[in-house]
């Protein structure tokens, strides 16, 4: 099947996915999401991502990114999650986290760390919900106090992606000063093994099993003042923007999974015999592929068109949030129907992807903001005065 561009540049990264998937992914894909217990992190294939450039697609090439658009960058993250939706995650993970680096760390803090993340050699991870602060980010509990020319962080954290093996945090918490709370600050903070860092992989994980997920416990963790990144109390502005752009990569994942659910659908519906014919044949069976199709495109249009506005300079938050609420809804909707039409060989891991794409996907639909809080910004934009 082929699939729609806005751009010339797509396809050739389109067959760019394709070649290292063949090589690269395909062969440990499924050994990945069915790891037993207790699950570890992939550090020699996090590299590859590194080393074939997925890391640092997006990032300046001035700190050892590549410098895509967000167009091509969003036909990365399509592409991979057609092939394997957490590969594409583990990438994606390290771009969010170093993406506000880029955008608000000082120059100081970018040659010391950019670089580093982009090759694999940092694994960072973005720490903002807390067990109290999920939906509602601006509920940090997080605190840090000024002691001479330290701050001394305090406060805990969950659902961090990569967090349990970080060695770099993107920090968020609130400075207290003479019994008072500022806003929302952000630190760069590196654990050392041995700062009062104190972290768990988190376990029994839906779907996205190879990117593994983190709870960490920060006590009197003594932090310089540089590590503070960018100005005080504009965390919660730079989380936002973090997430603006976020949300059209976790879009461009919706879009990759649903494609890959429906053309199984599409393949599995012309070989599969029932009373005498393909299943093809049927038209339940094809009232679902054609539905399929529909969202996929819908969903794929969405997200791309959101791209362009981030490439083009324009507000593009209205636009990211309506691509991601679609595009997850539409993956969603993708997948129940590909199992629906698989039945039994869907449900059973040892036969299809069916099964796997189904506990992938439905994570899209909470992290970077749930489908509920992109309705909230979408009608609040849409509402405001």
């Amino acid at each position: 099947m082929i699939r729609f561009n806005v751009d010339d540049r797509q396809q050739p990264i389109r067959d760019m996915v394709r070649e290292f998937a063949e090589k690269e992914i395909e062969p440990v894909a499924k050994e990945l999401d069915q790891r037993p217990e207790p699950q570890k992190f992939p550090f020699d294939y996090y590299r590859k991502l590194a080393k074939a450039g997925f890391i640092g697609y997006p990032l300046p090439k001035e700190y050892g990114g590549l410098g895509k658009s967000s167009i091509e960058y969003t036909t990365l993250c399509e592409e991979l999650c057609y092939w394997d939706a957490p590969t594409c995650l583990l990438a994606a993970v390290a771009v969010l986290a170093t993406e506000p680096m880029c955008m608000f760390a000082s120059e100081e803090q970018k040659k010391k760390y950019v670089p580093r993340c982009i090759n694999g050699e940092i694994v960072p991870a973005f720490a903002l919900t807390e067990p109290n602060a999920g939906s509602d980010a601006s509920n940090q509990s997080t605190e840090a106090r000024i002691e001479g020319d330290h701050y001394i962080i305090n406060g805990e954290k969950i659902f961090i992606m990569h967090g349990d093996v970080a060695t770099l945090y993107v920090l968020f918490g609130k400075i207290s000063e003479a019994g008072v709370r500022d806003k929302i600050s952000t630190w760069l903070v590196e654990d050392n093994g041995n700062n009062g860092i104190r972290k768990e992989t988190l376990r029994q994980k839906m779907g996205m099993r190879a990117a593994t997920t983190g709870r960490m416990w920060f006590k009197d963790v003594k932090v310089p003042l540089s590590a503070l990144m960018g100005e005080r109390n504009k965390g919660f502005r730079y989380a936002m923007a973090t997430l603006d752009s976020a949300r059209i990569g976790v879009a461009a994942q919706g879009v990759g999974i649903a494609e890959r659910a429906l053309q199984e659908s599409i393949n599995y519906a012309k070989k599969r015999q029932a009373f005498g014919a393909p299943i093809a044949k049927l038209q339940a069976i094809q009232w679902m592929i054609a539905d399929m199709h529909c969202k996929v495109e819908a969903a794929r249009g969405l997200t791309y068109r959101a791209a362009q506005l981030k490439d083009a300079g324009a507000k593009f938050g209205l636009e990211a949030s309506t691509a991601k609420l679609y595009a997850t809804e539409a993956a969603k909707f993708c997948c129940d129907r590909a199992m629906q039409i698989h039945a039994g060989y869907g449900y059973i891991g040892e036969f299809s992807i069916i099964e796997k794409l189904y506990r992938d996907q439905r994570i899209t639909e909470i992290y970077e903001g749930t489908s509920e809080i992109q309705r909230l910004v979408i009608a609040g934009s849409l509402l405001r005065d």
